[in-house]
């Protein structure tokens, strides 16, 4: 099966950070109903700095994700592990 994934960068103010931080569980929760995978990374030296991706099998599922269209960002496996 194909997988697709979308990378999001995020720059969250330092007053909003926790708020941010707080919301994440929900929506790896919501990722994994649909299936799909969350993952997020900072930044190691640039506090605020996100990077988002979101692994699934299909478009469809990104954007179910999402809650829009997702081709514009969408990349697509060409080889897998």
């Amino acid at each position: 099966m194909s997988r697709a994934l979308t990378i999001v960068e995020r720059v969250v103010p330092g007053a909003e950070r926790a708020e941010y931080l707080a919301a994440l569980p929900l929506r790896k929760q919501r990722a994994a109903s649909v299936p799909a995978h969350f993952w997020v990374f900072e930044h190691a030296s640039d506090r605020g700095r996100f990077i988002e991706f979101t692994e699934a099998g299909g478009e469809e599922a990104l954007a179910a994700v999402h809650g829009t269209d997702v081709a514009a960002q969408c990349w697509r496996e060409v080889q897998g592990g």
